[in-house]
């Protein structure tokens, strides 16, 4: 990734993923082609289709209850949006499919996928909502002889936009692309919640997967286990974050990408693009949004298209990085892709300052990060806490 331009670190916080950066109209999105075999390789290995009916029972049981502001964007149906769309090619602009149906989409190989993108007028949101729901069977985090079942549930926006207060640095960033702090890049498909359940079918772990970082909580310590999670998504960002049941507005730090774990530990540790997340809850005006579950099938675009989902955005002919999104499925650097281990690098504590200590070795820039020392660090100390 070291050819990412300056600019386009400006444009990348808050709201983007790592993996919207700077988009070649004859190339794969570098990010998408760096995780594209070990995404496959887990998907075809661990994902769960179809889903067996005592699964499925659990994973609706389990369903996550999100609460949005009415001001904020609103979840859509991404059926809805893939039926109104037209699939165009990068090179030319030629449409190359109108309506596309996912089993078309998923015909197309990668370098074909890589080559599209998809465009569509903005969606009403419904009444009740579609959440998409996959579900994976791997290793247990502290057993590795342990199978354990991994339900991930993600909602999709229309448009998401930056956190609700951001750096004077990326400030700038926005304004010189003219960018909309409210439609930062359309289509919104990355927030997840995943759910891990043990061979007994106990709830053991929750991760929160926002664009640019996640986090993990345990029940019984993080929240009730006699409840489904109740979580709250952020004012314009849409990132989810566990509703504790405040009856004022809360804030969450929030980090271009996750080499900057440090801040959200300490609020000292602030790096030049950081950002806060304005959270209303059920107490804080915010209204839960009624949704239905949908099992996806493997290769479904909303999951897996290696294209964007929604247009690239230009400036003076240049790509900002304020693109659509691929499927999301491209979440995680290929060092923590698998969901034990992504979900191990999400247990951070804010103010742990042990767990800072341990980390900061392995803390650099994006491309000389240890991810795999950082691994070591979070699966030791949640193999302890889940242990005890």
């Amino acid at each position: 990734m070291a050819n990412k331009r300056v600019y386009f670190l400006l444009l990348f916080v808050m709201g983007l993923s790592v993996c919207e950066n700077a988009f070649s109209a004859t190339e794969c999105d570098e990010f998408v082609a760096w995780v594209h075999p070990v995404k496959k390789a887990y998907i075809q290995t661990h994902q769960v289709y179809p889903v067996p009916a005592d699964i499925q029972k659990l994973a609706v049981r389990f369903m996550p209850r999100i609460w949005v502001h009415p001001d904020s964007w609103q979840p859509i149906a991404f059926d809805q949006y893939l039926a109104q769309s037209r699939l165009v090619s990068h090179s030319d602009g030629r449409t190359l499919l109108e309506s596309p149906h996912p089993i078309d989409i998923a015909a197309m190989n990668f370098k074909e996928q890589c080559g599209t993108f998809l465009e569509a007028a903005e969606i009403k949101p419904a009444k009740t909502a579609p959440l998409y729901v996959q579900v994976f069977r791997d290793r247990s985090p502290v057993n590795p002889e342990e199978s354990w079942i991994y339900v991930k549930y993600n909602p999709v926006f229309d448009w998401s936009g930056l956190a609700s207060d951001i750096s004077r640095l990326a400030v700038v960033g926005a304004r010189l692309t003219g960018g909309d702090q409210k439609r930062w890049h359309r289509l919104d498909v990355h927030t997840a919640a995943i759910l891990a359940f043990d061979s007994k079918r106990r709830l053991r772990l929750l991760t929160l997967a926002q664009h640019n970082h996640q986090h993990t909580y345990i029940p019984g310590r993080d929240f009730p286990t006699d409840q489904v999670p109740m979580l709250a998504a952020a004012f314009q960002s849409n990132e989810l974050y566990l509703d504790r049941g405040e009856s004022v507005t809360v804030t969450h730090r929030v980090v271009p990408f996750f080499n900057d774990v440090s801040y959200l530990i300490d609020a000292d540790k602030k790096p030049w693009l950081w950002a806060t997340d304005l959270v209303y809850g059920r107490n804080a005006g915010a209204k839960e949004i009624e949704f239905y579950p949908v099992f996806l099938e493997p290769n479904h675009p909303l999951a897996d298209f290696a294209g964007l989902l929604a247009p690239p955005r230009k400036l003076l002919g240049i790509y900002t990085g304020r693109d659509g999104p691929p499927g999301y499925n491209y979440y995680a650097p290929p060092n923590y892709f698998s969901l034990p281990h992504f979900m191990a690098m999400g247990y951070w504590q804010a103010g742990n300052q042990d767990l800072l200590n341990e980390l900061t070795p392995f803390l650099k820039g994006l491309d000389d990060t240890d991810w795999d020392g950082m691994l070591s660090v979070f699966r030791k100390r949640l193999k302890a806490a889940l242990s005890n």
